[in-house]
């Protein structure tokens, strides 16, 4: 059975974002050009970090006010392949206070958000931009299910912050819970 697991956490990885690498737990403790503002970018060409916060510039401004970050997941499509349900979908990221951000850190958990998959990433969105990403999916052996998105960012301010998502499935059907 540990066997197994190891497997569907291999294969969750893959599904969180393509060139994943772990990332270290004691780090949470403490494409495309459209305009510099606006981006969309090919989950297959996104850029990664394998080192999550450490591998971020060091803060650039000064501002008490951190960066605000949405998240939408839209454009639901549904498959099922490899003995799984797949739910292909588009992630958009917008930041609104006027300054940019990193997002170096990211992980889903599906199975009633029980099995997880953690991952390094490097998103840059622009002070008042836009950041969308093309072709992800979230894949589960299970259902119905309640599937968790959490990503981790950080300001040019320095300030450290997470957005996060709880997803329903049910059949074909996929639902953002908190959106």
């Amino acid at each position: 059975m540990r066997a197994f697991r190891g497997w569907k956490r291999l294969l969750l990885s893959a599904v969180l974002v393509t060139g994943v690498a772990a990332c270290d737990e004691a780090e949470e403790q403490g494409g495309e050009q459209q305009s510099m503002q606006d981006r969309v970018v090919d989950v297959q060409t996104a850029q990664v970090s394998t080192a999550c916060l450490r591998e971020l510039p060091e803060p650039s401004v000064q501002s008490e006010t951190p960066a605000q970050l949405t998240l939408n997941m839209e454009n639901f499509r549904y498959s099922f392949e490899e003995d799984r349900h797949r739910y292909s979908h588009d992630r958009r990221f917008r930041e609104s206070t006027g300054i940019g951000l990193f997002i170096y850190r990211g992980r889903i958990c599906v199975e009633d958000a029980q099995v997880c998959a953690d991952a390094c990433v490097r998103y840059r969105v622009e002070p008042g931009g836009s950041l969308t990403q093309r072709g992800h999916h979230i894949a589960t052996p299970v259902d119905p299910d309640r599937i968790t998105l959490e990503y981790w960012a950080r300001d040019d301010a320095g300030h450290r912050f997470k957005v996060e998502h709880e997803i329903r499935t049910d059949g074909t059907t996929a639902t953002v819970v908190d959106q």
